[in-house]
């Protein structure tokens, strides 16, 4: 290996150690109270060594977060790519990720959720994106289910992205909450059937649509 590889691969592997260390200070105190000296004691590093890799604590946060959402959007979309015939397996998968997602990364999903206050502008711009890119693998997925067959051709696709992405969002929220990943399976497939089958009794609910509700 050359030198110039050496350095390259031991660069990547100090970033790394940073990131990782900055999920668990971060996620123990939160992004206020957590300091870069703290970070960079956790990663083994000088203040100065970290600071090479990032200038300010938020852009330190920023690339933290960053990574682990293009690590997950990545994921999903391989899920997205792989030509399974029958939908319902990769839809069952697509939500198993995201638990898994939740369980493996505690301290970064409780991060994320909490949406900490007094950061720049510019790093709310990012948080946007970052939602927008889900929406969109969200979107391509339940799209994907309607020319299957598997969801009615009229859904609403807007809509039924909103509710899927909050159905598996509070779903992801009880992963780090709990900690109880060998539940991940079990609630998985609850979520499905609860896409597939819905909750109200099959002679008793009745379907309401835009045109026959009126407020009383």
């Amino acid at each position: 290996m050359s030198t110039k590889e050496t350095i390259t691969s031991s660069s990547v592997e100090t970033k790394e150690r940073i990131i990782n260390s900055a999920i668990a200070v971060f996620g123990e105190k939160g992004y206020h109270q957590a300091t870069i000296a703290e970070i960079a004691e956790h990663a083994n590093i000088g203040k100065g060594t970290l600071y090479w890799y990032f200038s300010s604590k938020e852009e330190l946060f920023s690339g933290m977060i960053e990574q682990g959402i293009e690590t997950f959007n990545s994921k999903l979309k391989v899920l997205l790519e792989d030509e399974e015939p029958f939908y319902g397996n990769q839809l069952l998968a697509y939500i198993q990720e995201y638990l898994y997602f939740f369980y493996n990364h505690r301290h970064l999903a409780r991060i994320f959720s909490s949406g900490p206050q007094g950061l720049s502008d510019e790093f709310r711009q990012k948080m946007l994106k970052w939602c927008e890119q889900f929406i969109k693998i969200n979107t391509d997925l339940i799209q994907r289910g309607i020319e299957a067959g598997f969801f009615c051709s009229g859904l609403d696709i807007e809509r039924a992205v909103a509710a899927f992405t909050g159905i598996v969002s509070a779903f992801g929220n009880r992963q780090f909450l709990n900690s109880q990943r060998k539940k991940i399976e079990e609630e998985s497939v609850f979520i499905y059937n609860l896409l597939v089958d819905g909750i109200a009794s099959k002679d008793k609910g009745e379907k309401i649509n835009d045109e026959n509700y009126k407020k009383e």
